[in-house]
């Protein structure tokens, strides 16, 4: 019978409402309503760790995915094998020289993709780039390194080494 009320269309008259609020709190907080609710509200919450595990598991196999396509085995680089690897192709990964090591920073292609602030380091040898903290040879004086701008070098490198894959060397 309360069942039958609750479900039953409320009645707009004045003093009508009030008298559906109380059917419907009276049946929501009986024994039958609580133990409704709380079936209802635990069932929300499977269901909805289900999907979080279902949509996790679905990112990390795409997450996989995309790692194995990304991945180079190490090898020897000259110059010109890294031009198209600079960031323009979404489905190769991007590699980056410095001081005779190759870097593979597609995990970075916020950053060094064709868009990103460090675009202009991929596909080719960022050594100088880096050592004289440079984003365009433009600004390059041409001048040999310094013992500092090497030392700056050393600490990107280090950096790239921690952050990155190793794709293998860089040779003249």
């Amino acid at each position: 019978q309360a069942a039958k009320q609750l479900c039953s269309f409320p009645d707009f008259r004045p003093g009508a409402m009030t008298s559906w609020f109380q059917r419907t709190r009276d049946a929501l907080f009986s024994v039958n309503g609580l133990t409704i609710s709380c079936l209802a509200f635990g069932s929300w919450l499977l269901l909805r760790d289900l999907l979080n595990d279902y949509w996790a598991a679905k990112r990390l196999a795409q997450r996989k995915a995309l790692e194995e396509q990304m991945h180079l085995a190490p090898r020897q680089w000259h110059a010109e094998d890294l031009a198209p690897y600079n960031g323009t192709d979404p489905q190769k990964p991007i590699l980056i020289g410095v001081d005779g090591e190759v870097f593979n920073v597609w995990r970075g292609r916020d950053f060094y993709g064709a868009q990103g602030p460090y675009g202009v380091f991929a596909g080719k040898d960022a050594t100088r780039y880096f050592a004289k903290q440079l984003v365009s040879l433009e600004d390059d004086d041409g001048q040999p390194l310094t013992s500092e701008e090497l030392d700056n070098m050393k600490s990107w490198k280090e950096f790239l080494r921690f952050k990155y894959d190793a794709a293998g060397t860089l040779v003249a």
